[in-house]
């Protein structure tokens, strides 16, 4: 009876290597898409993955994380930037990688987890925070995708069709600017088909904007954001949401917006925390809110 092969442990072929060639490596839980670490003989979440963004990886890192069964490999963002283009029509999908390359520069690098999806990969020239707009996404600061594992839905190895970040140097990939970034967003996102265009929440301005945030009641708040739709919503709706939770009930609205937040298959809990520490509401509270949800049947 033949023997089924050993699962693959990408961490202990290839970790040491792409550190040498400069690229922030993590390691990603085994079946998933997300960073994982091995504790009492159980793989886990890594809660404090965003580390890996700010810095190289060290090779005692590497060498602990290669002797933990199956670990993939993922790369942090922050320096390095991922161009995601998460659209199952291979023509649009080819479109838009096309788009990138004549926007942002022809990267050697492409990953492909589950075709035709692709993600196209570049250096930032500073880092930045980059905006999601589903199916599209910059892969910036705090961010991660996966290098080398098994795709959770193919069953099959992601694949790096032309070169990979096994063979080219991280100083060696195009650089992008956030503003080139966002440019490249816009243009793709005039480009995709009317039904695979983002949803977005949007709404006219007060009539009469005041000068402080609008308060309102936590009661309220839940209702309302129990109305709006948070699957595959463009990062600018989701900041605003944010930051009218915040203008409409302070600091206590923190788990509300975090479980909101949640609803997105892509949510990054520490990404949430940090944005929602940043926020600085002034004008937008609840009355923006409010209206948003009257919008969508509250």
């Amino acid at each position: 009876m033949a023997t089924a092969p050993a699962p693959e442990n990408f961490m202990a072929r290839f970790g040491a290597r792409l550190i040498d060639n400069g690229y922030p490596v993590m390691p990603i839980w085994p079946g998933t898409k997300k960073p994982g670490r091995y504790l009492c003989n159980a793989w886990a979440d890594y809660p404090c993955w965003t580390r890996h963004c700010d810095r190289p990886t060290t090779v005692i890192e590497a060498e602990t994380w290669a002797a933990w069964p199956e670990a993939a490999i993922g790369l942090a963002c922050g320096g390095l930037v991922g161009i995601d283009i998460d659209v199952l029509d291979s023509n649009v999908a080819h479109q838009l990688e096309r788009l990138a390359r004549d926007m942002l520069g022809d990267t050697p690098l492409l990953r492909i987890g589950r075709a035709p999806k692709r993600l196209l990969v570049y250096r930032a020239e500073v880092p930045f925070s980059g905006p999601k707009r589903a199916p599209l996404e910059i892969l910036a600061q705090g961010r991660q995708f996966v290098a080398f594992a098994i795709h959770p839905d193919t069953g099959r190895p992601y694949d790096w069709p032309e070169d990979s970040p096994l063979t080219v140097a991280f100083e060696d990939l195009p650089v992008v600017t956030e503003d080139s970034a966002r440019a490249w967003l816009d243009a793709a996102i005039a480009l995709l088909p009317p039904a695979l265009r983002p949803a977005t929440l949007v709404s006219q301005p007060a009539a009469t904007p005041t000068t402080s945030p609008q308060r309102g009641t936590l009661a309220a708040v839940r209702s309302a954001l129990a109305h709006l739709p948070n699957a595959d919503l463009d990062y600018d709706s989701w900041v605003r949401v944010g930051m009218a939770v915040k203008g409409a009930v302070g600091e206590d609205g923190a788990s509300l917006f975090s479980a909101w937040s949640a609803l997105s298959a892509k949510d990054v809990p520490a990404t949430t925390a940090k944005s929602w520490a940043s926020f600085r509401p002034t004008i937008i509270g609840a009355g923006t809110l409010y209206h948003l949800a009257l919008e969508r049947g509250w």
